[in-house]
């Protein structure tokens, strides 16, 4: 399964993450991983994702499409 989150780094970045996993208990735990092995500050907003596409993700993560400009790289 494909699934999604928001994340926080230790320097002030903030982002989005796809990954697969076999199962939403593997995904949790994956989450867990990011935090105390990967130095990511704060993981949320964790979703399954049934279509895959990127018109999924601007409906899922509203907050982190309000910030993509399309055609160039935000500055």
């Amino acid at each position: 399964m494909k699934f999604a989150c928001e994340y926080d780094t230790k320097n002030g970045m903030v982002g989005l993450i796809i990954f697969n996993a076999e199962n939403l208990n593997n995904a949790q735990i994956y989450l867990e991983e990011l935090v105390d092995y990967y130095g990511h500050d704060h993981v949320w907003n964790l979703h399954a994702l049934t279509e895959g596409t990127i018109a999924e993700l601007y409906r899922l993560y509203p907050r982190v499409a309000s910030v993509t400009m399309r055609g160039q790289r935000p500055d």
